[in-house]
């Protein structure tokens, strides 16, 4: 969900701009935004400690990524919808970062089934950003982020469901 989060406003970011009428310069703000937030948070996110914390971190998180998400659909104005872009960035950083802990203390084996989820996940994101340009025409940018909310509150749902919190 994070990937699909920083896929859909890498696609869209220009279209959010132009729709605020933001100059050429400006067109880039709502990614760059986005990308020092997921920055910042997948850096400062601890990578150890009991995985009980981070499923609420988690679970946190990927709420988070649901109402900014809906943050950036309703963005009332341009420096709002960059303001909502980087929160959504931060929110999204924090999922990443702790499904990789997740990933990590569920490892079985030789670690494989957690590379397949992390490479599934990437494509997954990928493949959002590119559905993301054909729901375009059809829903408009604000919808294209409406969907992400349903996504996003989906995947926050079954996050906390399936991570255990005993350990």
């Amino acid at each position: 969900m994070a990937f699909a989060a920083a896929s859909v406003t890498a696609f869209l970011s220009t279209d959010v701009a132009a729709a605020f009428e933001a100059g050429a310069g400006m067109r880039l703000w709502p990614l760059g935004a986005f990308a020092i937030g997921l920055v910042a948070a997948v850096s400062a996110v601890p990578r150890t400690g009991p995985l009980g914390r981070a499923r609420e971190v988690g679970g946190i998180g990927a709420g988070a990524v649901a109402l900014l998400a809906l943050a950036v659909a309703l963005a009332p104005g341009f420096v709002f919808a960059v303001a909502a872009a980087g929160l959504f960035g931060a929110a999204s950083g924090v999922v990443i970062a702790v499904s990789g802990r997740v990933l990590a203390d569920v490892e079985v084996g030789d670690g494989s089934a957690s590379v397949v989820l992390s490479a599934t996940s990437l494509l997954v994101g990928i493949t959002a950003g590119v559905l993301a340009l054909f729901a375009l025409p059809l829903y408009g940018w604000r919808g294209v982020f409406g969907l992400l909310v349903v996504a996003a509150v989906l995947a926050a749902w079954k996050f906390t469901e399936h991570v255990p919190s005993d350990t």
